[in-house]
């Protein structure tokens, strides 16, 4: 782990071990010697129950790259065992150098809690807060007596967050201790379960014997039989009625808050939400979510109907306490989770993937989700919990829709409004309700896309046809063009090439494609023809007779498949029947007219060897021209139909050509089928849409609505176009919460480099 990922920072309460150190009363000297003690020991003993279970989770390890990792830790841990007791033994000494707080935790939740960019700080960050709670709440009572002790030894006033003994500074001297360690995140979070086991949940002995060696030394000795009696009288029955925790005033004199730290009433201390450094313990996750669940139940009343706004959940923790005139405060963990809960739902209501009825929807799971995240500390860091895996169902599924005039009657508003409702209404503290509720979402989403999917796949074959008919028919002609070209071909065979073998291409090509072996025979067999009324005579007789049996089954194979009308068929057979007559009679007469010249050439030559013998003079027998004829090869056929397939689609562009270099023309080849887009096709008409397929025959973009519909098509240079002009614009993909979680994080750290 690196510098950059602590966990928790130290600035405040280690800062001041950098100046000039204050001078210590003797007591506080005694007490910071036999706390380092304690604890020391306590760490020393930890290690060894680290090696264990890391020895244990590297055997069972999962991948190489993870187990190397875990021995790696183990290793590492055994050689800065001692440094880092040496290290926690030093920090602990710094946070006896107190300084007052400065600030409220408006900043610490900013700069510290929150510098987070992976959801393995978030996990350290919910593992140290978690541990310091649970202390707190244990051991509240003993944590106040002691605050209020050396509360008489400091020139400043002790709190609870600047207490040196308390579970903050505790917790925070161990984690700066192991900050420097670089390793395996699990190995970490291993680390702090273990500091928790061995150290933070013993802390009401460790505690008990602090108090008690200040009270040997005079510091207070009768405070714990003076706040019992305090206790007693406020919880005694008042005249007039009312009794408990909210019927009167706390006893004059009496700064400390009941047992566990619970709401308490306000006398001395004023109604309402307090801060940590008001000296009152906070109260329990427990009371917590008790409060937040008065406020689920009645949600309605100050989340308006009609409007997407985040809740202030403090302020309405402020509300409800003073309407009860007590007063409280949060613990640090759970004030962080509301202020992130809070920041989740500002980014969710911002989200222009979501019209704004169902964001109104989706703002009253705020509580819910906070009562969630409040009662399971994991919850940040545990991507398939099913409260998150619920909303990002949700929200996934309204992506795409729009609000129509009626919108309250659409299946899917409803259904989205009945989840919510049901969450309001039965969500306490059982998580097994997002699962149920899920589960029967996804069955209702899936009848929906089913229904959605029939009509798609009708446009999307609709489209594929037409596509396909568009690039046979180019294919096919650009075949014929280079067959045809230039050449002059008896009228019998641009029949057989217009009226036979086109329509055979044409459905070779549809059916087979023009990767298929089919599609190779049927254009050799067009080649063939050509080169058969070309062909050089007599020179490619015997060539020609060999292929002629061949190739007239082949036309005959062509003639059934296209259904010609028999009459036609044997005008064609007929007439190619006579070419080739004409063709064969041709090279009868041409090898004649050759053996003539032959036996001329032998005679005349014979004459004139009479005359002279010299075998320089003899003179060979002319040869009778051969028309050159060319055809193109299988190769240069192959080359004009992929040629075809690529020029085709953009002959019929009205736009320029954009470079290749174009930023949105390269985006159309990175678009993934089933990304949502927002559509501006005016001022006044927009809506979202789904890219349901690329139609590669001819490069064609489909966009449908959720309903399976097309409401758009785009060649690629129009939808280059499109998106350049911010006609067409991509909705972010990715589930909702993580997205959430990632953007407030982002923006956490980035106020935090900025304020540095």
């Amino acid at each position: 782990m690196k510098d950059s990922n602590k966990v928790v920072s130290l600035a405040e309460r280690l800062d001041s071990s950098a100046r000039k150190p204050v001078r210590l009363a003797a007591a506080v000297v005694a007490l910071r010697d036999k706390a380092r003690e304690l604890l020391q020991e306590q760490v020393k003993q930890l290690f060894g129950k680290v090696d264990d279970s890391l020895f244990s989770m590297a055997e069972r390890a999962h991948g190489q790259e993870e187990q190397d990792g875990l021995f790696q830790a183990l290793r590492l841990l055994r050689v800065e065992r001692r440094h880092i007791v040496e290290r926690f033994a030093a920090n602990i000494d710094a946070a006896f150098q107190v300084c007052s707080p400065e600030r409220e935790k408006e900043e610490a939740f900013a700069s510290d809690n929150l510098s987070l960019v992976h959801n393995d700080d978030l996990e350290q960050l919910v593992a140290a807060d978690t541990m310091v709670a649970n202390a707190k709440r244990d051991c509240a009572e003993l944590i106040t007596e002691l605050c209020l002790r050396l509360d008489t030894l400091y020139s400043v006033k002790i709190y609870d967050k600047n207490n040196p003994l308390g579970p903050d500074a505790i917790c925070d001297a161990f984690v700066e201790a192991v900050r420097p360690l670089d390793i395996h995140i699990r190995a970490r979070l291993t680390l702090l379960k273990k500091f928790e086991q061995g150290v933070m949940s013993q802390l009401k002995d460790f505690y008990e014997h602090c108090n008690q060696l200040l009270v040997e030394r005079g510091v207070l000795p009768s405070l714990r039989e003076q706040r019992r009696v305090a206790r007693q009288q406020r919880n005694a029955p008042r005249s007039g009625g009312a009794t408990g925790a909210g019927a009167g005033p706390v006893q004059s004199g009496s700064t400390a808050p009941t047992q566990g730290g619970g709401p308490v009433s306000a006398g001395h201390f004023p109604p309402g939400l307090l801060p940590a450094t008001a000296g009152i313990a906070p109260m329990p996750s427990s009371d917590l979510l008790t409060y937040l669940g008065e406020l689920q139940g009645s949600a309605h009343s100050f989340q308006p109907a009609d409007e997407a706004q985040p809740l202030n959940v403090g302020e309405l923790l402020q509300q409800r306490l003073v309407q009860a005139n007590q007063a409280a405060s949060l613990a640090k963990v759970d004030s962080d989770i509301i202020k992130l809960v809070e920041m989740l739902f500002s980014f969710i209501l911002e989200d222009r993937n979501l019209a704004d009825p169902i964001k109104t929807l989706l703002a009253r799971l705020q509580l819910p989700l906070l009562k969630v995240a409040i009662a399971d500390k994991s919850f940040f860091s545990k991507g398939g919990h099913p409260a998150r895996k619920l909303l990002n169902e949700l929200a996934d599924a309204a992506t795409g829709w729009q609000a129509g005039e009626n919108f309250e009657s659409d299946p899917l508003y409803r259904e989205i409004s009945q989840v919510v409702d049901r969450v309001l209404s039965e969500f306490d503290q059982d998580v097994n309700i997002f699962s149920l509720l899920l589960e029967s979402f996804r069955q209702f989403i899936a009848r929906e896309r089913k229904r959605a999917e029939m009509l798609e796949r009708r446009v999307v074959d609709e489209a594929d046809g037409r596509a396909k008919t568009q690039a046979a028919r180019a294919r096919v002609a650009a075949v014929m063009d280079a067959l045809v070209a230039e050449r002059e071909l008896p009228q019998v065979v641009q029949d057989w090439l217009h009226k036979v073998w086109n329509n055979v291409l044409f459905l070779t090509c549809v059916k087979e494609g023009t990767e298929s072996e089919a599609w190779s025979r049927d254009v050799r067999t067009a080649r063939d023809l050509v080169w058969s009324v070309l062909a050089p005579m007599p020179d490619s007789r015997q060539q020609l007779l060999g292929l002629l049996p061949t190739l007239q089954e082949r036309l005959r194979e062509g003639v059934e498949a296209v259904s010609l009308n028999p009459f036609e068929a044997r005008t064609l057979f007929s007439g190619l029947k006579e070419v080739y007559r004409e063709r064969f009679a041709l090279a009868k007469q041409l090898t004649e007219e050759r053996e003539r010249q032959v036996r001329e050439q032998v005679a005349q030559e014979m004459r004139e060897a009479a005359e002279n013998t010299s075998e320089s003079d003899v003179q060979q027998a002319p040869e009778i021209p051969q028309e050159a004829v060319s055809v193109p090869q299988m190769e240069e056929l192959e080359q004009v139909v992929a040629e075809a397939e690529v020029a085709a689609p953009e002959a019929e562009q009205g736009e320029a050509q954009l470079p290749e270099s174009d930023p949105h023309w390269q985006m159309t080849y990175r678009l993934a089928q089933g990304s949502w887009f927002e559509l501006k096709r005016s001022d006044d008409e927009q809506f979202r849409c789904r890219l349901a397929a690329v139609i590669r025959d001819i490069d064609q973009f489909i966009f449908v609505n959720r309903n399976g519909a097309k409401v758009a098509e785009f060649s690629r240079l129009e939808l280059a176009y499109a998106l350049r002009g911010a006609q067409l614009m991509p909705l972010d993909d990715g589930m909702l919460f993580e997205r959430a979680l990632q953007s407030v994080i982002g923006n956490v750290r980035k106020k935090r480099s900025e304020q540095r």
